[in-house]
């Protein structure tokens, strides 16, 4: 396949060329050759990368935490097991961040009403008083 362009390159994977030269500057993508008059030629390859990154920060993970991966993949020092473990720690982070978010979508529902309620507890109506929101 012949090589593409950076801008051929940003447009069949969808990307602006800023983002393209932050991968390049991030180690996210490898340096590209160079044609005779100085264009940048990036193999097919770099657009499975970006598929790859494309993939992985829909998942939650990180540029710093793909990078990593696509690292140790190069020297062969990732496996399945490993990446799996990676997979399920992210898991976790994010069953926690929910649970996060529940108990602050609780405590939101809570305050919510205790300002609609009638018979509002005293500390309510001492914040509404502090902010001139007295009924």
């Amino acid at each position: 396949m012949t090589p593409y362009l950076r801008s051929e390159l940003a447009k069949e994977a969808q990307l602006n060329m800023e983002t393209l030269r932050f991968y390049e500057k991030k180690g996210l993508i490898p340096l590209p050759q160079r044609s005779a008059g100085g264009y940048r030629l990036y193999p097919e390859e770099t657009l499975l990368r970006i598929a790859f990154i494309r993939n992985a920060k829909s998942c939650g993970f990180t540029l710093q935490e793909i990078k990593k991966a696509l690292v140790k993949s190069a020297d062969r020092s990732i496996g399945i097991s490993d990446f799996i473990a990676v997979i399920e720690r992210k898991i976790t982070a994010v069953d926690l961040e929910i649970a996060r978010r529940n108990e602050t979508r609780s405590q939101l529902e809570a305050l919510k009403f205790g300002l609609l309620s009638h018979d509002r507890h005293p500390g309510v109506q001492d914040t509404l008083a502090m902010l001139n929101m007295n009924d």
